[in-house]
């Protein structure tokens, strides 16, 4: 339970000290206003009843008001400049929950087990939506309310201890039965994980543009509704019987109330009838009663909450311990300046399928070499790219880099040499430079030529603020949509501008018109002049341009040759070939 708060403070305390300092002010400084409330009147309605010297009446109500402006403005500005360093404290938190994410392995964001796992953490963090640090609140609200209470039952005592053993045992019943509750509560909250991720992804697809095309030429509205309503559903299940719990402990604790409250109110009665008590200690006990119920419950409260977020911690030690294996097995620097990259024996296997997407794969590509791969849709190709590029490591057998293990490389190092433009790029709401350089810094001419040499040249010209435009119109009114084959020359203009040594290209013409696609044929030697080159494509006549092409069939590498041998072969690869050939000859 004490490992999630232990946890949060070190991080806090190193983020920004003042955080946790202010907080744990905040809650001695406001835990004194309840005790100053309720005994400061007692002297004040004795001496109005006693007949006391009006400036002894004066000094206990400037001791009161006093006491209550000061703590009121100090809390407050405690409580709003700690407001102000959780936000820094958040953002930062946010900052290591995404750089998880930047960092785990490629195969994790795939994994539902893990997008779960990422999402109790947040619970965790956010209290199920109640905040940022709703935990901490919760665990810094036990000391100030247990102050409070100390003060509280020191005041109920001095009249009858007996009473504050019966207050004591009512509170306790309640807690009890609220903790249950909340235990229940808890526990339908982490089934419902799967349930909001559900939510969130429909609500992803209305908002997003991108599908917003598909979704309207295909009347989905109110399919997708349906769909989203599963959802909802299910959501309102869940608030319907966790508020049933809840209505059960609240009604018990109303009953509790009311005992309390009958017990103390006929005790005070009977104690002023017998002036045992003067009226003021009667107004101090009333309000000591009202308050310890309140405080003693905000304690076991609050108890219970950081016991329960406890299990949602679990959660976050998990989510930060699982491993990036590839990007910390190795630390070699590729320092040769050609290179040659060899799949020895390799298979790969998706997690949790039973089939081999990747089959006793044995390729080596030289610098210089161009190398097509075809086949048929779900023969592999892709997962052979995943693997070259190390998103996945093989289940069995090895890639070389230059005869050794590409997993003893540095991560960002082997990454750095593939300049990749994948079939499904994305492009960012960034400025057009941006979107080619990325993280780079470059020249306004530089960006320029590359984007002329894709075929952006005329594009360029009617931009509002040329390669400074924005792409898309997220934060700017005056930005582009760029159509799918602009889409595409931009990503073809980011992975020249990288200049890495090896060029892969995953369908890149799919959205280009036959014009553009024939320039880019005609560039690709140019393009790639002197890199290695591995070029995707449905589209046979594209494998011509390359020195030897694979032919990929159910995870194996049934044909390997140039495009000659290919066809005097007569095999798949020749059949493919002229499948396509007869839409374009008599």
């Amino acid at each position: 339970m004490f490992q999630g708060l232990w946890f949060f403070c070190k991080f806090s305390w190193k983020i920004d000290k003042r955080y946790v300092i202010y907080n744990v002010l905040y809650q001695l400084i406001n835990s004194l206003i309840p005790l100053a409330n309720i005994v400061l009147p007692k002297f004040i309605i004795d001496g109005l009843t006693t007949g006391q010297p009006i400036q002894r009446i004066a000094f206990w109500v400037l001791l009161l008001i006093g006491y209550n402006l000061a703590a009121n403005c100090i809390s407050t500005w405690l409580m709003m400049t700690a407001f102000t360093l959780r936000c820094k404290v958040a953002m930062n938190f946010d900052h290591v929950m995404h750089q998880k994410l930047a960092d785990a392995d490629f195969e994790n964001l795939e994994s539902p087990a893990f997008l779960d796992k990422k999402e109790k953490a947040n619970k965790f963090l956010y209290g199920d939506w109640h905040g940022f640090a709703y935990v901490f609140d919760s665990a810094l609200m036990v000391i100030g309310q247990f102050i409070t209470l100390a003060g509280i039952i020191a005041i109920v005592a001095t009249l009858n201890v007996g009473m504050v053993l019966l207050f004591i045992a009512l509170v306790l019943l309640s807690s009890l039965v609220e903790g249950w509750a909340k235990k229940n509560d808890m526990r339908l909250s982490l089934e419902q994980t799967s349930i909001e991720r559900g939510l969130s992804y429909f609500s992803g697809l209305f908002e997003s543009f991108s599908y917003g095309k598909e979704i309207r030429m295909n009347s989905l509205g109110d399919w997708l509704l349906d769909q989203e309503d599963r959802y909802a559903q299910q959501t309102v299940s869940y608030y319907r019987r966790r508020n049933n719990f809840y209505i059960k402990s609240g009604a018990f604790a109303a009953l509790l109330a009311f005992i309390q409250q009958g017990a103390a109110y006929a005790y005070l009665v009977v104690q002023v009838t017998q002036r045992a008590i003067s009226i003021g200690s009667f107004s101090m006990y009333v309000g000591a009663v009202t308050s310890f119920a309140n405080a003693m419950k905000t304690v076991i409260n609050s108890f219970i909450d950081v016991k329960a977020y406890g299990v949602y911690y679990n959660a976050v030690r998990d989510y930060m311990r699982v491993p990036d294996t590839i990007r910390t097995s190795g630390s070699k620097k590729a320092t040769a300046q050609t290179h040659v990259i060899e799949f020895r024996n390799v298979s790969f296997r998706y997690a949790g399928q039973s089939h081999y997407a990747l089959k006793n794969i044995n390729i080596q590509l030289k610098t210089g070499d161009t190398l097509s791969i075809v086949g048929e849709n779900g023969a592999g190709k892709t997962t052979f790219i995943k693997l070259l590029t190390r998103l996945y490591d093989p289940t069995e057998g090895e890639i070389l880099l230059d005869g050794m293990n590409i997993k003893e490389y540095d991560y960002d190092i082997y990454t750095a040499l593939f300049s990749t433009v994948f079939q499904d790029y994305k492009l960012f709401s960034f400025t057009l430079k941006e979107n080619v350089c990325l993280a780079q810094d470059a020249r306004d001419d530089e960006i320029e030529a590359i984007l002329r040499q894709v075929g952006l040249g005329e594009r360029l010209s009617t931009l509002p603020h040329g390669i400074h435009t924005m792409v898309y119109k997220n934060f700017d009114e005056e930005g582009f949509e760029p159509s799918g084959g602009e889409g595409q020359k931009i990503a073809l203009a980011r992975a020249l501008f990288k200049n890495a040594p090896i060029v892969i290209l995953d369908e890149p013409t799919a959205a280009l018109d036959p014009k553009a696609e024939f320039e880019l044929y005609q560039k690709f030697q140019e393009l790639v002049k002197g890199k290695t080159a591995v070029y995707i494509s449905h589209r046979m006549s594209s494998a011509k341009f390359c020195k030897k092409i694979a032919v990929f069939e159910q995870g194996q590498i049934t044909e390997y040759g140039t495009h000659e041998a290919l066809m005097q072969k007569e095999g798949t690869y020749a059949k493919l070939f002229e499948m396509q050939s007869q839409f374009y000859v008599e």
